[in-house]
């Protein structure tokens, strides 16, 4: 069990981790793993999150991002299911949600 629906309580540490897993043109998603920590350094997984990031520039207009590189079986599976979410992203866009 990975932990989710726990929570963190007096004297534990939040720990946040984030994680690239895909680059469009003008926008970034980022894997936001939130674990807590207890004293003895046990840490237990609390939240997932996928956040997307657009680039702006000073205007406040999009702007293109550099690539990401992705190395390992893990990091090219991340990376497809994370198209998968953009493509659904945008599905969802355009039937107005």
């Amino acid at each position: 069990m990975c932990g989710y629906g726990r929570r963190a309580t007096e004297n534990d540490t939040v720990v946040v981790r984030g994680h690239l897993t895909y680059v469009g043109n003008t926008s970034m998603e980022v894997r936001v793993d939130t674990y807590r920590e207890a004293l003895d350094g046990t840490r237990t997984m609390i939240n997932r999150a996928y956040v997307v990031m657009v680039a702006l520039d000073e205007e406040g207009k999009t702007r293109p991002v550099p690539g990401l590189l992705t190395e390992g079986e893990s990091a090219r599976a991340e990376w497809e299911a994370a198209k998968k979410r953009n493509e659904f992203r945008r599905l969802r866009r355009k039937e107005g949600f």
